[in-house]
């Protein structure tokens, strides 16, 4: 074994536990004997990572680690799994820091490096030398190349629903996804579903201000409608059915659905455009999406009893997995029943096409080796948008102020706009891509989206640095948004009572909670003057905001900012605070499609054998998208190119 290891420091002799990230070194130390390398025992470190610390504890003799255990995290299930499987496997293997980050959660191999690292440091190793340590592998390259009847691009949720689909209809499917894991952005979302489902909603009490919101849509005029027209006056019809009889259970439609997502998308840029949502796409993504989500459950994916309305969601017709992660796992055991191939670490690199077809596709293993896959029924590109892509998102923006290259993103580090780079090399027509949605509600300090408490829009109490609600908090996402930049560094805080936090979108226990408090996501207190003390603002006006905003919800009216839709006061101890600001979340724009998820060109006609769903595209959600209308869309399409490209086979 090589030596470069130096005698332990004094830190070591005293028996002391780092903590603490290990610093980089410039200059390796001068190599020492073989023996003590380490001071033998047990020894914990922690990393950070994308949603909080990684904990490990670490195990060394004089000579070698021996073992890593990974104590504990708050990373992505699904998309960190292959980071917390390899990376205390290979350090083990290879006695090195040096070991290669894994593709798609690079954030979470990095923390548990770096938690390894600090514990090494306590047994007194040298970090810079373990840093530089470099294992060359000996791995044969392979070249691949292969015949399918179907091949899609990405293995987040409209992937897997395009090759679930077409796997089912008897293709031969092959799915690349340069990650190590199948989820993308749909697994690190919220999950929620936006489909309208009377039946299930006909059992939910209707929340107050819904019935005046439905009454307002009376006064609309078709003639500022457009497409729209004939959709607005069906749901006038049933809206006027609904106030004349029993309004104590909630109304939902289609067409109430398709309404929404118009007037939530609707939006004009700084050239001065209105730009609304293709009719004809926004009709399918909202008609479809609650058989959509049937044909998933068909798969083995289930749902709570539980409807939940996600932020900017506008109404409560969010349907939730109990696990998330069987969006994934359910697709994949059909794709591989049929005998399906799904190849993780491949990067699709460019489309092939031949005499105006989409015949293929050329990609790229994580090893260097060449894939060249041809498809009979064509290519389904679902590779995301471009939210982790800070000089993308500038260089087409056209609807905010600006938008800071070091501005926090909620989406993994693998949504970098190559679907739409592909498909504009191939002449396809791209829409949108001017408005990119903020989420108003990210944890000022992760930049996380699922880090705090997530209430539904009813509940939301956001206050700003003076303690005064600045909002109608049960807007739409880009008003929340705009509203929120408006504020000194973007930064507000969202208030809430523990009736309000364990009743949250996402079922917290108090175990969650009190963890939540301890990793410093979330701030508590027994009193609104004490939570105002803790958060730097005057206990006072906190104390009126709190009381102001408690007798709009006994008034059903909010007379300062016109919130429409009320759920509970803020009233129990202890009361929570947790610190947001605005971070890229959504890319609007991408390739244009038609209803069959063809891929348009620049002229509007179908490129033979080219398909696409998901945040890749374009045209649906216009300036805004709902909350919870991206996982309708994805699957409702994805499901629809699997089945388009199948049908071409």
């Amino acid at each position: 074994m090589q030596r470069f290891f130096q005698k332990a420091i004094s830190l070591a002799l005293c028996g002391v536990l780092v903590i603490a990230i290990a610093s980089c070194v410039n200059s390796a130390p001068a190599a020492k004997a073989e023996t003590g390398l380490y001071k033998a025992g047990v020894y914990e470190g922690s990393g950070k990572g994308n949603n909080g610390p990684v904990k490990v504890r670490v195990s060394v003799s004089t000579t070698a680690v021996t073992d890593i255990t990974i104590v504990s995290h708050e990373e992505t299930p699904g998309i960190s799994d292959p980071a917390r499987e390899r990376i205390p496997a290979e350090i083990i293997k290879t006695q090195s820091l040096a070991v290669d980050v894994v593709t798609g959660a690079s954030h979470s191999s990095q923390a548990i490096i770096d938690a390894v690292a600090a514990a090494l440091t306590a047994a007194g190793g040298d970090v810079a030398m373990l840093k530089s340590k470099v294992v060359k592998k000996n791995v044969a390259i392979k070249d691949v190349e292969k015949n399918t009847d179907v091949v899609v691009i990405g293995g987040g949720g409209a992937g897997m629903a395009a090759a679930a689909a077409a796997a089912q209809k008897g293709a031969k499917v092959i799915l690349v996804e340069k990650a190590a894991a199948l989820g993308g952005n749909t697994l690190a979302s919220g999950c929620a579903w936006n489909a309208a489902d009377p039946e299930k909603q006909g059992t939910i009490r209707t929340l107050s201000g819904q019935v005046n919101t439905l009454k307002n849509v009376l006064k609309m005029n078709e003639s500022d409608f457009g497409d729209y027209a004939g959709t607005l006056t069906v749901l006038k019809d049933q809206i006027r059915t609904y106030v004349s009889g029993d309004t104590t259970y909630m109304f939902d439609s289609v067409e109430w659905h398709i309404i929404q997502a118009y007037l939530g998308g609707k939006r004009q840029d700084k050239s001065g455009n209105w730009i609304s949502g293709n009719f004809a796409l926004v009709k399918k993504l909202c008609s479809e999406s609650l058989p959509a989500l049937k044909w998933l459950e068909s798969l083995g994916v289930v749902f709570t009893a539980h409807l939940s309305a996600p932020v900017g969601a506008m109404w409560t017709r969010g349907h939730n997995p109990t696990q998330k992660i069987s969006y994934f796992d359910m697709p994949s055991k059909a794709i591989r029943a049929a005998g399906g191939e799904i190849m993780l670490e491949t990067e699709a690199k460019s489309l092939i096409v031949e005499n105006g077809r989409v015949v293929g596709v050329k990609a790229m293993k994580k090893d260097g080796s060449q894939v060249l896959l041809r498809a009979k029924g064509g290519v389904v590109m679902a590779t995301g948008g471009f939210g982790a892509n800070a000089s993308m998102v500038a260089e087409y923006n056209d609807y905010w102020p600006s938008i800071p290259l070091d501005m926090k993103t909620t989406c993994v580090s693998t949504v970098t706009g190559d679907g739409i780079t592909m498909g504009k090399a191939v002449g396809a027509r791209l829409v949108g891509m001017q408005f990119t949605q903020l989420m108003p509600t990210s944890h000022a300090r992760t930049g996380q989206l699922l880090d705090g408490i997530l209430v539904p829009p009813q509940n939301y109490v956001f206050v700003n640095q003076l303690g005064k609600r600045f909002v109608n908090e049960y807007s739409e996402r880009d008003t929340l948004a705009f509203a929120a930049l408006s504020q000194p560094n973007g930064l507000f805080y969202h208030i809430a009572d523990t009736t309000m936090a364990l009743n949250a979108n996402n079922k917290p226990d108090q175990a969650y909670l009190d963890k939540q408090v301890k990793n410093n996501i979330i701030i508590r207190a027994d009193t609104i003057e004490e939570l105002a003390k803790k958060i730097g603002i005057d206990g006072a006006t906190l104390t009126e905001t709190v009381h102001a905003y408690n007798a709009c919800v006994d008034a059903g009216e909010d007379k300062a900012f016109g919130k429409n839709v009320f759920g509970l006061k803020i009233k129990d101890a202890p009361f929570y605070a947790v610190p947001e600001k605005p971070a890229i979340h959504h890319t609007m724009g991408g390739l244009a499609i038609n209803t069959n998820a063809q891929v348009l060109d620049v002229s509007g006609k179908v490129i033979s054998g080219f398909y696409a769903a998901g945040e890749v595209t374009g045209g649906i959600h216009a300036g805004n998208r709902l909350g919870g209308n991206s996982i309708a869309d994805i699957f409702v399409f994805g499901r629809t190119a699997g089945l388009s490209a199948a049908a071409a086979r």
